[in-house]
């Protein structure tokens, strides 16, 4: 066990540490202009209300079709190829709405943005699922949702100021964050660029074993979800996002609020303790999580989000300093169980995954995340006017009660290499730059794991915050 908490990152390899430091400039710049899309179109440019929502909207579409195709490029190119791509177009995107005068301008910054943004998390995962044992991916994934959402905090802070207190005009502050915004987009590209090559092969194992005769096989997305076991953890995935991610920024406030029960300083205060509940746990839980079944993580968590929002119900009925600190302790469950469970669900993915899928599943990993998030708003906004919003709280609660049901059967289908992958576990294999896997001479044979399934199979089978940036409603998942 290591001495402290950050002791752990000198653990991993250099290609593993790289993708950290790469992603940690790159959340930080998607921070400076995460809450300002619809501030900055709507009331810096003045265009029409409808063209914020519009662009929004886009977005988002663009990111689901835009993350499949992007899986499905991964699994057939060398990565360093696709996240230099991926990189360049997020940053053209982003980089496009510094120049947003007009709806037709915004609109193609809406539709490059989400077409890149959607490929981040989804290279960015593949490249952490590359690392050389389990335990090195399980703590990679942990660790990446710490940093993403420090650096994203950070970014918000810095953000703010510039846009309130910087020099010059509005616009010229707004459009000056989208711009550094794109580069830290480009600046990332053009370092995964020079420096994957040279780490992976100081490196050495960088990749899962293709098992012989199918890594050129044709697979398609029907194929991935003919997987019961990945098609059931990415449903729960998108339950896990409508109740966390979806609810944060939409049902919670809508609730609390309607009845008075909780002012602006109160809703500030569960914000503020939804950061830095998730980075402490992820920092001071992180490794240990690594030695718990993934299960009982699971379960856990469906039980923390059945009580947090238990509490967020509760708070609805109450008024002054009784609702916020009861919302805040209902948020902090959340938090928590955030932070534990989707680097947790994103590690059993693609320990599941086959290498030739790898690519697509860590891309229906992006879809399931965002999917949940922008369904959050649309229920909250269904639901919130009945019954003072009632029927939402009280569907979140069941919704998580169901995750946790779910957590609770997953104990008894997946195999133990999947659901407490032994943290010796080593790969073999490397990735060359065509893509493809050829042995490392370790200079002894290597242990057999007979527990370890060669492929998945039908509910018996082995498999975010996260990587990448989020911008907008368009989540990019830890």
């Amino acid at each position: 066990m290591s001495a402290h908490p950050f002791a752990v990152v000198r653990e991993f390899s250099p290609r593993t540490r790289a993708v950290l430091a790469v992603n940690a400039v790159n959340s930080f710049g998607g921070g400076l202009v995460l809450p300002f899309l619809w501030i900055y179109l709507g009331e810096v440019r003045g265009l029409a209300a409808w063209i914020p929502a519009a662009t929004l909207a886009v977005q988002a579409t663009t990111a689901v079709f835009g993350g499949l195709a992007w899986g499905a490029v991964l699994d057939r190119l060398a990565p360093r190829s696709v996240v230099t791509l991926v990189m360049c177009v997020a940053g053209a995107g982003t980089g496009l709405y510094a120049f947003a005068t007009s709806a037709p301008t915004a609109l193609t910054a809406a539709v490059v943005y989400g077409l890149g943004i959607s490929g981040v998390g989804t290279v960015l995962r593949f490249l952490y699922a590359g690392a050389a044992t389990a335990r090195e991916r399980g703590l990679a994934f942990s660790a990446d949702y710490a940093v993403f959402n420090a650096m994203t905090g950070l970014g918000v802070l810095a953000g703010g100021l510039v846009a309130a207190s910087g020099p010059g005009s509005d616009a010229a502050r707004f459009a000056a964050l989208y711009l550094a915004d794109g580069c830290t987009f480009l600046a990332a590209g053009a370092a995964f660029f020079l420096l994957l090559p040279r780490l992976d092969r100081a490196t050495g194992p960088s990749g899962t074993p293709v098992e012989a005769g199918t890594a050129r096989r044709p697979v398609g997305y029907r194929e991935v979800l003919g997987q019961r076991t990945i098609a059931v953890l990415l449903a729960t995935l998108t339950l896990c996002s409508l109740v966390s991610y979806g609810q944060l920024r939409s049902g919670l406030p809508g609730y609390l609020t309607a009845g008075g029960a909780v002012g602006p300083e109160g809703l500030s205060g569960t914000f503020a303790v939804n950061i830095v509940v998730a980075v402490l746990t992820q920092v001071l839980l992180g490794e240990r999580i690594q030695r718990i079944r993934r299960s009982t993580v699971l379960a856990t968590t469906g039980a923390l989000w059945t009580a947090a929002w238990a509490l967020v119900l509760v708070a609805g009925q109450q008024h002054g300093i009784a609702a916020t600190v009861t919302a805040m302790a209902g948020v902090l469950l959340l938090s928590v169980g955030e932070a534990l469970v989707f680097p947790v669900i994103t590690g059993l993915l693609n320990d599941l995954a086959e290498e030739r899928t790898r690519g697509r599943v860590n891309a229906m990993l992006s879809v399931a995340v965002s999917t949940g998030s922008v369904a959050g708003p649309l229920l909250a906004g269904a639901t919130l006017p009945l019954a003072d919003g009632l029927p939402l709280v009280v569907s979140l609660v069941a919704v998580s009660a169901a995750v946790a049901l779910v957590g609770t059967v997953f104990r008894g289908v997946l195999p133990s290499a999947a659901d407490l992958p032994d943290p010796a576990d080593t790969d073999t294999d490397t990735d060359t730059e065509d893509g493809t896997s050829e042995p490392v001479d370790t200079g002894a044979a290597a242990p057999v794991d007979t527990q370890a399934p060669t492929a998945p199979v039908v509910a018996d089978t082995a498999s975010v915050p996260p990587g990448g940036k989020a911008s907008a409603p368009v989540t990019a998942a830890p």
